[in-house]
C-alpha cells in the first residue's frame, strides 16, 4: 500500500503540490503563533499571551477551514481514479488506506519545513511586540518543540478528514456506481449537510442580532462571531448556492448569441462543487479582512465617543515626563482652576474564576465628581474616596452574578494580592477601562509616582509649571490616534492570515483550472479556437469573483451592523470602506490570475496537438 501511494503521489503530483504548499505555510503560521503564546506563558509577558490567544481562535479556525478545503479539492479531481480502482476490485478500505498513506506522506515532506522555520519566524514580529508595548524590551522568545506539536496535532486529523470525506462518496457505493458518477458533479445536498447549513445559518443571524439585546463589548464580540457561522454555511450550501446562481444566469442569457458566456455559465451550473471550492476561500479572504478591519475601528470609534461624552473637564493637563504631586498641587492652587483629578495606568491582575488576568486600573486622586462620568449604572463614584474601594465596569461583572458589594481581587509585581470591595459598576469601559480605584486604595508600593494626566475645571496658563493644556476634543483624538496604533500587532497578524487564505485562494484556482486539460482539448478538437476558450474562462473567472463578493460581503454585513449599534448605538455597516476596496481588487486579481494563467497554458499549440 505504501508504494502504491508513493506511486500515485508521483503520477499526480500537480494536485497535491498545491496541498503540500499550503501544509507548510499552515505549519509555519500556527508553529510562530504557539512561540508567541508559549513565550507570554513562561516569560511573564501576560499582554502578548492574551494576543497570541486572541489570534489563534481565528487562526485556527480558519487554517483548518482551508487546509480541509485544499486536500479535498485535490482529492475529488481524482475521483475517475478512484473508481477505476474500485471497478478493478480494489475495496473502499483500500482506497481509503491508499488515501491516508498520501496524507501522510505529504505531511511528513511538509510539516517538517513549515515548522522549523516558523519556531524561528515569531522574531520577526519582536520590534512591533516592544513599539507596542505588548513585551518588554530584551525578552527572548521561547523554543521548544511544543509549538510543532501542537501544530501538527491540528493539522494531521483535519487534512485526514478531509481526505475520507472527499473519498466517501467512491467508496460507499458499488464500483459501477462509482465509475458511472466518477465525471459527474450534483448540486444536490444531503438531507444533512442541508439541514447543518440551515442550522447555521439560522444562528448566525440570530448570534449577528446579540448586541442588540445585550450591548457593550461583550455583545459586540459575540455578534462578530456570526460573520463566521454565516461563511461556513455558505461554504456547506455552495454547491446549490452556486449552482443556482448559473442556472439563472444561463436562464437569463439564454437568448444570446455568444457562445463563450453560455458555455462558461452551463459549466459552471454543471461544476459547483467544482467551483464552490475556489469561490469560498476568496469570500474568507475578503470576509476575514472586512470584518476585522471593521469591528477594531468600530472599537476606537466607540471609545472615542464615551471618552469625549465622560469627560466633564474643560482641559486635560499633562506633561511628557507626567504630572508630579507638586505640580498638580500647584495647578489645583492656580487662579482660574476650579477642581482637579489625577488619572493614571497601574499594570495588575485580576482574578477571574480561578485564573489571572493582565488589565490596566485606572487610578484616579481626588473627588471625580463632574470631571469623569462613567455612565454608572450601580453605587456612586463618589464612595471610591472610602478606603479599600473600587469600580467595575458592566462587562467585566457580565454573567459573574457579583454587584456591589462584592469584592474584586488583585495581584501586582512582586506577589502583591489585594482584595477591594466594589462600590460602583458603570458602563464606558472602552473609554475609560474596566477598573477605576482611588490611588489611596492601591499598596504604597505600587501608587504611581507622576500622574499620567489631570482632568481640571476652569482654565489658566500653567507654562511655568513646564505643563501643557489640550481641549477634551484634542485629547480625545490624541488618544483615539494612540489607541489605533496599538493595533499595529493585531494588524500584522491579520495581513499574515489573509496573506495565507489569499495563497490558499489562489492556489485552489490553479489547481482546479489546471485539471481542465481534457476539457480544454476536447473543446479545441470540435472546433473551439483559442479565444472562444478564453473568453469561457474569463466570464467563468467573472462568476468566481462576483459570487465571491457576494457571498463574502453578505456574510459581514448582519456582524458589522450588530457591532455597530451594540458599541455607537446606531445603524451602520461599519465597514473600513478603503480596506474593503483593497480585498475585493485583491479577490479580483487572484480570480483572474489564478483562471486565466492556467488556461492560457494549457491551451497552448494546434488543437490536434492539445493533450
Amino acid at each position: 500500500m505504501w508504494s502504491f501511494a508513493r506511486s500515485a503521489v508521483r503520477a499526480y503530483r500537480a494536485s497535491l503540490v498545491g496541498s503540500f504548499l499550503i501544509v507548510v505555510s499552515a505549519a509555519a503560521l500556527l508553529t510562530a503563533n504557539g512561540v508567541l503564546m508559549e513565550t507570554g506563558l513562561r516569560g511573564n509577558a501576560p499582554l502578548l499571551t492574551t494576543a497570541a490567544a486572541s489570534f489563534a481562535g481565528t487562526a485556527i479556525l480558519v487554517v483548518l477551514l482551508v487546509v480541509a478545503s485544499t486536500f479535498a479539492s485535490a482529492l475529488r479531481q481524482r475521483t475517475a481514479q478512484f473508481a477505476l480502482l474500485r471497478a478493478v476490485g480494489a475495496t473502499p478500505r483500500q482506497v481509503r488506506s491508499m488515501v491516508t498513506a498520501e496524507v501522510v506522506i505529504v505531511f511528513a515532506l511538509a510539516a517538517p519545513l513549515g515548522a522549523i522555520p516558523g519556531l524561528f519566524a515569531a522574531s520577526l514580529l519582536m520590534p512591533a511586540l516592544v513599539s507596542g508595548g505588548v513585551v518588554p524590551g530584551g525578552l527572548d522568545l521561547v523554543i521548544s518543540p511544543l509549538p510543532v506539536i501542537g501544530a501538527l496535532l491540528l493539522l494531521f486529523p483535519t487534512a485526514l478528514l478531509a481526505a475520507t470525506l472527499a473519498t466517501r462518496k467512491t467508496t460507499k457505493v458499488s464500483p459501477t456506481e462509482a465509475v458511472r458518477g466518477g465525471a459527474a458533479e450534483s448540486s444536490e445536498l444531503s438531507a444533512a449537510r442541508r439541514i447543518t447549513a440551515i442550522t447555521l445559518f439560522s444562528l448566525g443571524i440570530i448570534v449577528a442580532g446579540t448586541p442588540f439585546v445585550v450591548p457593550g463589548t461583550l455583545g459586540s464580540a459575540t455578534g462578530a462571531t456570526s460573520a463566521f457561522l454565516l461563511l461556513t454555511a455558505a461554504a456547506l450550501a455552495g454547491p446549490a448556492i452556486v449552482g443556482a446562481i448559473a442556472r439563472r444566469a444561463a436562464r437569463a442569457t439564454r437568448s444570446s448569441s455568444n457562445a463563450a458566456a453560455m458555455l462558461a455559465l452551463v459549466n459552471s451550473r454543471g461544476f459547483s462543487r467544482r467551483l464552490t471550492a475556489a469561490i469560498i476561500p476568496l469570500a474568507l479572504f475578503l470576509a476575514l479582512g472586512t470584518v476585522q478591519t471593521g469591528v477594531n475601528g468600530t472599537v476606537v470609534d466607540a471609545a472615542g465617543m464615551q471618552l469625549r461624552a465622560g469627560l466633564g473637564s474643560d482641559v486635560i493637563i499633562t506633561s511628557p515626563d507626567g504630572v508630579t504631586a507638586e505640580q498638580a498641587a500647584a495647578v489645583a492652587a492656580t487662579p482660574g482652576i476650579d477642581a482637579v483629578v489625577g488619572s493614571s495606568t497601574v499594570l495588575a491582575e485580576v482574578q477571574l474564576e480561578d485564573m489571572w488576568e493582565q488589565t490596566g486600573l485606572r487610578a484616579i486622586t481626588g473627588n471625580p465628581t463632574g470631571l469623569i462620568d462613567v455612565d454608572v449604572t450601580l453605587g456612586s463614584l463618589n464612595d471610591l474616596t472610602s478606603a479599600d474601594t473600587i469600580a467595575v465596569s458592566s462587562d467585566s461583572l457580565f454573567a459573574t452574578g457579583e454587584g456591589v458589594g462584592d469584592t474584586v481581587e488583585l495581584r501586582f509585581d512582586g506577589g502583591v494580592e489585594i482584595s477591594r470591595t466594589i462600590v460602583a459598576v458603570y458602563d464606558r469601559n472602552l473609554g475609560f477601562g474596566d477598573y477605576i480605584i482611588n490611588e489611596s486604595s492601591l499598596p504604597a508600593s505600587h501608587r504611581p509616582a507622576v500622574a499620567d494626566q489631570l482632568f481640571a475645571m476652569g482654565s489658566a496658563d500653567l507654562t511655568s509649571l513646564g505643563l501643557r493644556t489640550v481641549s477634551v476634543d484634542d485629547y480625545v483624538d490624541e488618544t483615539v490616534a494612540g489607541a489605533a496604533s496599538q493595533q499595529q500587532l493585531g494588524a500584522i497578524l491579520l495581513f499574515v492570515l489573509i496573506f495565507f487564505i489569499a495563497i490558499a485562494a489562489a492556489n485552489t484556482l490553479v489547481m482546479l483550472t489546471s485539471a481542465r486539460k481534457p476539457e480544454f482539448a476536447l473543446l479545441r478538437r470540435i472546433g473551439t479556437t483559442r479565444s472562444q476558450l478564453t473568453a469561457m474562462i474569463s466570464i467563468e473567472s467573472v462568476f468566481v469573483m462576483v459570487t465571491a463578493l457576494l457571498i463574502g460581503t453578505l456574510s459581514v454585513i448582519p456582524a458589522l451592523a450588530g457591532v455597530a449599534y451594540g458599541l455607537l448605538g446606531i445603524f451602520s455597516l461599519g465597514i473600513d470602506w478603503p480596506v474593503y476596496g483593497a480585498l475585493a481588487g485583491a479577490v479580483v486579481l487572484i480570480a483572474a490570475v489564478g483562471m486565466l494563467v492556467p488556461a492560457l497554458m494549457g491551451t497552448r499549440g494546434r488543437a490536434s496537438r492539445v493533450a
